[in-house]
């Protein structure tokens, strides 16, 4: 496995992706140099870095670079991160190929670069440890990857047997949870809500439903100055929501509107509604670290 970056400040990147190609430079293209790349001389391409001045050691980690690249028969999985993307490929067996304006060589990527695991989720670097994503700090072209059998299982969309189990203990928490939301009273409910605005930011304007009858909670966003209102349901319909949504338009003073609800279903094509409904909720209600709070109101 190996990273590279591609050009200096990712100057290849662009054309890379969209070609589906590696483009490796070290002035491998060069008529001298380049005979002696595909002619597997390494020893005289490690001469031909000392004669232009670099020390043996660079020397010798140049010449080992461009021999990982050119020896490559496609059994090595290269690796680059763009955009905060992961981007994974392997090359196809041709031999790498003068670049049309003269720097470097460049080979194929089978079916080009994919950002993405085997089961289409993106390879974000906000979803991938640090330990691998530190990669892309490295200053010089090409290293390998010692994170290998953890990069091989996000790229298989494997996860780790603790996070299997984290995941099924969390789907039965989510369960519970909003198991436990559909016992509040609607007082209660309510006040659940407002405490998951409260901790998402929003700032509410007014005792929890006594604002207005079209509204349980009347909110601002401070570090915007963005206002909303909150319309609180135990149980609704996509009817009932569009009846909400008509009084909505004639309140000028907000921009967005949350409606929350329990049980039922209740959807719309407006995008200035955001519906929160009981899945939904039961993960802000986790994310919020309102559980325990839960806990105590229906024991």
């Amino acid at each position: 496995m190996r990273y590279i970056k591609l050009g200096q400040q990712g100057s290849w990147e662009k054309e890379c992706l969209q070609k589906g190609i590696i483009r490796y430079g070290f002035d491998s293209a060069n008529p001298e140099r380049y005979p002696l790349c595909i002619g597997r001389q390494w020893d005289k391409l490690t001469k031909s870095f000392v004669k232009e001045g670099r020390d043996k050691g660079k020397a010798t980690d140049l010449t080992k670079q461009t021999r990982l690249f050119f020896d490559d028969d496609g059994s090595t999985l290269w690796i680059t991160f763009i955009s905060r993307r992961l981007y994974w490929g392997h090359l196809d067996k041709s031999a790498p190929t003068p670049h049309e304006d003269g720097d470097g060589v460049w080979r194929t990527v089978v079916d080009g670069w994919r950002s993405n695991d085997r089961n289409g989720e993106p390879l974000t670097m906000d979803h991938l440890a640090g330990s691998l994503t530190k990669i892309a700090a490295f200053r010089g072209t090409s290293c390998n990857v010692d994170m290998a059998e953890y990069l091989i299982r996000r790229i298989n969309g494997q996860k780790s047997p603790e996070v299997e189990r984290a995941i099924v203990a969390l789907k039965r928490m989510k369960s519970s949870v909003l198991e436990m939301i559909q016992l509040l009273d609607p007082g209660d409910f309510e006040t659940l809500v407002d405490l998951v605005f409260s901790t998402s930011g929003w700032r509410r304007q007014g005792p929890v439903g006594k604002t207005q009858k079209t509204l349980d909670l009347d909110l601002t966003l401070p570090s915007t100055g963005e206002r909303a209102f909150v319309q609180v349901k135990s149980k609704t319909t996509s009817a009932e929501l569009a009846e909400y949504i008509t009084k909505f338009n004639d309140l000028d003073l907000y921009g967005r509107m949350f409606y929350v609800f329990h049980s039922g279903v209740a959807n719309t094509d407006d995008d200035r509604v955001i519906v929160v409904g009981p899945d939904k909720l039961a993960e802000l209600v986790l994310d919020a670290g309102l559980a325990n709070w839960l806990i105590r109101k229906v024991s």
